[in-house]
């Protein structure tokens, strides 16, 4: 697997003078409120300015990328906002000027979210939502959980969807007992790529993406799919995005279309929606914007816009249960047991980070410790660069809420990067980024395997981050005649990055059909005679004799010499009838030896 990349946004807290001391403020309360036609992205050259400066500006600016080895920074700007920093003494170099009056369609590879603007390659988010739901009845649920803003202030109806992928079948269990993992995408309306990877994660999870994945294709699915249950939320801006469908390189449009706080600005009007959440929402000045202005505006109040709302009351009634609570959105919350269920992974672009809270304050949260062990885990599969916090702070943002409030790991992953892996543009990268070819990386490969290792954690996730991997899992022979024994091996390995330390093998262990409470399945052999090794094969002799005819997933998991249980891994075994010995027809009976008895 990839190694994580430096850390890109890493300030020196030894940084000197503050070049803006004292009249931050003033350009806080002297944001542009008359229209902006032109804004441009530009390289700012910021000195000596102090980290302090610094996340002052952050929530103010629309940042989007610090480069500290040269002193500088990216932001998308209004002319004023430019006068401005040209005056405090700032280098500012212009990169491009925004006209947002000119149609620049978004690639059309990339779906929009319905038809009221047309993609001339016909891809749009409900329509494949509505699909999926329609051909697969008996394991998704399409679930309507609210309007976007414009739908209820005269603008077009946009529909807030989540999809729900489980088994609906009652001997699976009641589906509010299963173990949740929500996939969020989409938040801020111009990070395109994130969409495209939750609608993978649904192909992989039905019909399969690519020749890997599919509910009865690989076993890994099909338990997950069966056992488990994920909420895929694959747009939560919707008015947002169809701005950046028609306009996308001339507008950037981060935040949603709530035009009534204060800002005249179309340009600039909006709330960030990953900074009205709840949970120390509007705590401090430092990691949101109280200017309607503002790229990263908080909104009039705690959980004011119809998305946020919506999105709240889905998780609060529907996925999480309070597991550290009950705490005020003011609160720190205690340490959230080692038993939480659930984990809740939000898509941003652009970095190549895996972060978690808090963002509100660099303190660590009180499962710092675990929730360190799940990122580093996540960034050994997708080579991101694991940290709790970037530089800036934020304030009311979806993974402070859903930690704070409920007690589940909680991450942002802030895929991709500008460059010639991705094209050349920071939010709007190269179609071919997402699948990969021969010269564009590929979003979707590296955090698969991420999806799935989250998926797969859901029960016990500040536990299971522990224990090792379970891989190469083989039967045979498969198929099999009902009563005859089969061999079972497994190879387990705990796979680490980022300075944490692998632990040496303890043990496996395996179920058939069902995944049960750790300690508690059939146990397996080391292949060597004795456990303790960094890594071990293990192996079984399985009974057949008890298994129907038809096809049967065996999952296999390991532990540590710490007495850390892994997650699972799965492998299909089909249990045929057993062999009948054909009928014997005697044609005749002779023999020459007198006084003989011959029996029948």
């Amino acid at each position: 697997m990839k190694q994580p990349k430096t850390l890109r946004f890493a300030l020196s807290l030894a940084a000197l003078a503050v070049l803006l001391a004292g009249l931050l403020p003033d350009f806080l309360a002297a944001a542009p409120q008359e229209a902006s036609p032109h804004p441009r992205i530009v390289w700012v050259g910021y000195g000596e300015a102090s980290l302090e400066t610094l996340q002052r500006l952050a929530a103010a600016l629309d940042i989007w990328e610090d480069r500290p080895e040269e002193r500088k920074f990216l932001a998308l700007v209004s002319p004023e906002e430019e006068a401005w920093l040209r005056a405090q003494g700032y280098q500012v170099e212009v990169v491009r000027v925004l006209n947002p009056t000119l149609d620049n369609p978004l690639d059309p590879r990339y779906s929009y979210y319905d038809s009221d603007y047309t993609n001339p390659l016909n891809r749009y988010v409900v329509d494949f939502l509505n699909e999926v739901n329609n051909t697969y009845p008996d394991i998704v649920e399409l679930i309507d959980i609210g309007d976007a803003w414009q739908a209820s202030h005269g603008g077009h109806h946009r529909d807030i969807w989540v999809m729900r992928i489980t088994n609906e079948d009652p001997a699976y269990g009641p589906i509010s007992e299963k173990p949740p993992f929500f996939l969020f995408a989409n938040i801020h309306a111009r990070e395109v790529a994130t969409p495209e990877l939750a609608m993978r994660y649904i192909r992989y999870l039905t019909s399969g993406y690519n020749g890997l994945g599919g509910y009865g294709i690989d076993p890994d699915v099909t338990w997950l799919v069966d056992w488990n249950v994920v909420y895929v939320e694959v747009m939560q801006n919707p008015d947002g995005h169809r701005v950046n469908e028609q306009y996308s390189l001339d507008s950037y449009r981060r935040k949603n279309m709530d035009n009534d706080d204060g800002c005249a600005d179309p340009n600039n009007w909006g709330v960030d929606l990953n900074r009205n959440h709840n949970f120390m929402w509007g705590i401090d000045d430092s990691g949101s914007s109280p200017n309607a202005c503002a790229e990263t505006y908080r909104g009039p109040s705690r959980g004011s816009e119809p998305e946020t709302i919506a999105f709240q009351n889905f998780i609060s009634t529907t996925v999480f249960r309070d597991q550290n609570g009950p705490n005020g959105d003011y609160e720190v919350p205690p340490v959230a047991p080692v038993t939480t269920t659930g984990i809740f992974i939000s898509l941003h672009s652009y970095s190549d980070y895996v972060l978690w809270p808090w963002g509100y304050t660099h303190n660590p949260s009180p499962n710092d410790d675990g929730m360190r062990k799940i990122g580093r885990k996540f960034a050994y599969y997708n080579g991101y660069n694991p940290i709790q916090h970037i530089w800036y702070y934020v304030n009311g943002p979806t993974d402070d809420w859903t930690y704070g409030k409920f007690g589940v790991p909680s991450y942002t992953f802030e895929v991709g990067y500008p460059g010639s892996d991705c094209g050349d543009d920071w939010f709007f990268f190269d179609y071919e980024c997402i699948d990969g070819d021969q010269t564009h990386r590929s979003l979707w490969n590296e955090n698969r395997p991420a999806f799935l290792y989250a998926h797969k954690i859901a029960r016990t996730p500040y536990l299971t981050a522990y224990g090792p991997d379970a891989q190469n899992l083989l039967v045979t022979p498969d198929p099999v005649p009902q009563g005859q024994p089969v061999s079972l091996s497994a190879l387990i390995q705990d796979h680490r990055c980022c300075d944490d330390t692998p632990e040496n093998i303890g043990g496996a262990e395996y179920f058939i059909d069902q995944p049960g409470q750790d300690g508690t399945g059939i146990p397996m052999s080391p292949q060597d005679g004795s456990w303790g090794g960094a890594s071990e094969t293990a192996l079984a002799t399985v009974d057949t004799s008890g298994l129907t005819p038809g096809r049967h997933y065996i999952l296999v998991h390991g532990k540590s010499t710490t007495n850390d249980w892994g997650p699972f891994n799965a492998v299909f075994l089909t249990v045929t009838p057993p062999a009948q010995c054909e009928p014997v027809e005697i044609l005749d009976v002779s023999t020459t030896a007198a006084g003989c008895t011959v029996t029948f």
